[in-house]
């Protein structure tokens, strides 16, 4: 009888044992979860757009120069201005003058040099200010038809940057008609596209993971 009563307590003991160790594990995959969304909680989210409708409402916007050999480059008739914008960047008062620097692309194929930055401005002063602006790295859609209308058509991605924000990757558009090589109105916009920082996650999950297997081993021979 007695012999039945120590198997008794230990079977409860295991049991005991048993469900303290899931809860650990739990509360190790769970900050480990946490920590990989903390390690990327500070890049950029949002879209913001801009107009050459504001400050010139009868045109132009800008207009294309033929640099020969399917080479062209986009000049903005700038200030261009802020029309919208979201996520970290509904800060930004609309309308806020923008200066873009000129974009120069070999149709059908790509830009010839890098924009660095695209454009840039800031808000605010001194302690408060936040500087925003875009790198325009690539173009993977770069067509211009020159016509009347003509039609203007590019498309990349780059690196966003906001004071107080981790560098992210964000997408650029841009879409305008006009006559020949001038067009009436021109309105690019970014997309920041946060990405999974892979080196942190993996880290952050390796600890995870070594920490279970040790507390198994440790209970193991307990």
């Amino acid at each position: 009888m007695a012999i039945a009563n120590i198997r008794s307590g230990d079977y409860k003991g295991k049991t005991m044992k048993s469900m303290k160790t899931s809860k650990i594990i739990l509360a190790i995959v769970a900050a480990a979860a946490l920590g990989v969304g903390a390690a990327q909680a500070t890049q950029i989210n949002g879209s913001i757009g801009f107009t050459s409708a504001t400050n010139h409402p009868g045109g132009p916007g800008g207009n294309i120069v033929n640099n020969g050999g399917g080479s062209f480059t986009l000049n903005f008739n700038n200030p261009l201005s802020v029309n919208f914008g979201n996520g970290d960047y509904l800060g930004v008062p609309i309308p806020t003058d923008v200066n873009f620097t000129p974009i120069t692309f070999q149709n059908g194929v790509g830009l010839t040099g890098t924009n660095e930055p695209l454009w840039t401005f800031t808000v605010g002063t001194g302690s408060t200010a936040v500087t925003y602006s875009f790198d325009l790295l690539s173009l993977s859609t770069a067509t211009f038809h020159n016509g009347n209308p003509s039609a203007l058509v590019l498309m990349g991605d780059g690196v966003a940057h906001i004071t107080g924000f981790e560098d992210t990757e964000a997408n650029f558009a841009l879409e305008a008609t006009g006559n020949h090589l001038t067009f009436a109105i021109l309105q690019p916009s970014n997309t920041a596209v946060p990405t999974p920082d892979a080196g942190s996650a993996l880290a952050l999950l390796g600890i995870g993971l070594v920490a279970v297997e040790g507390l198994r081993r440790k209970l193991a021979t307990a």
